[in-house]
């Protein structure tokens, strides 16, 4: 799977950006407007069934195809050399093969990759993920800890580890192969219908879900790219306001309580 960029990928350009410290670590606001234009984004007055636009985008907008997978341009991207990477057979949830790639192309390009699902701050149900030519600060400067609860059997190589925070941010460490193998048996541990999940450095971090909007700590759907570390804004009256405290707690609203 290629890691230069592609003359068809749309440049990450937010409106504003602001620098905040979220737990202790820095995290950015982006005024990002554009995205207002998004179809099927995660607001209230969203219908329960909608045509799935993912079989058009990829047959119209792919710029690699391979090993039963596609790349595409993200219309509407957060982050620099920002592309989505489908399964060509329809998938509700990733398997090991997409989770595999999607961590081994971080690993290689030295960025990360960031699922949603529905639920989640997904706009569409196919399975996708996010490849970022970039990598964010924010996780990798939470304290950490061994997770010692027995969730499931993990794979030679992989660890669990727990970040330090008053949510659930479980984190899987290893190779790319070994990290895909686990999370798939971490998605039928998982007891909430959602999750976010952001991959860098080696390490793939999972934030299950119990809220899909914590408002009025954030207004929007949060999503892997707050996660991450950048809190994609559309309105600029709640980018300007937007404080430490609140991202905080929008974290917490949004994810569940942290394992023991």
């Amino acid at each position: 799977m290629p890691i230069a960029d592609h003359e068809r990928l749309v440049a990450y350009a937010p409106a504003a950006a602001r620098r905040l410290r979220v737990f202790g670590a820095h995290v950015e606001a982006a005024l990002v407007p554009a995205r207002r234009q998004r179809v099927g984004a995660a607001v209230a007055e969203r219908p329960p069934f909608a045509r799935s636009r993912a079989a058009r985008i990829v047959a119209d907008e792919c710029i690699w195809r391979g090993d039963g997978m596609a790349l595409t341009p993200n219309a509407f991207p957060f982050a620099q050399g920002q592309r989505l990477l489908w399964p060509l057979v329809p998938l509700r949830e990733p398997d090991a093969a997409l989770w595999q790639a999607a961590f081994a192309w971080a690993d290689a390009a030295g960025g990360a990759a960031l699922v949603n699902n529905v639920g989640a701050a997904s706009s569409i149900g196919r399975a996708h993920a996010h490849l970022c030519a970039e990598r964010l600060p924010f996780l990798g400067a939470l304290p950490e800890r061994p997770c010692a609860a027995d969730l499931i059997d993990v794979p030679a190589g992989a660890a669990l580890v727990t970040k330090d925070v008053p949510f659930c941010l479980l984190g899987v460490r290893g190779p790319a192969a070994a990290r895909a193998l686990a999370v798939v048996r971490l998605a039928e541990a998982r007891l909430t219908a959602a999750w976010n999940v952001v991959a860098q450095d080696g390490a793939t971090w999972l934030l299950p879900r119990r809220a899909e909007t914590p408002a009025p700590h954030f207004p929007h759907a949060l999503g892997a790219a707050e996660l991450w570390g950048r809190w994609c804004y559309v309105d600029e009256a709640a980018f300007a306001s937007a404080s430490d405290g609140d991202l905080e707690a929008a974290l917490v609203a949004a994810g569940c309580p942290p394992l023991p």
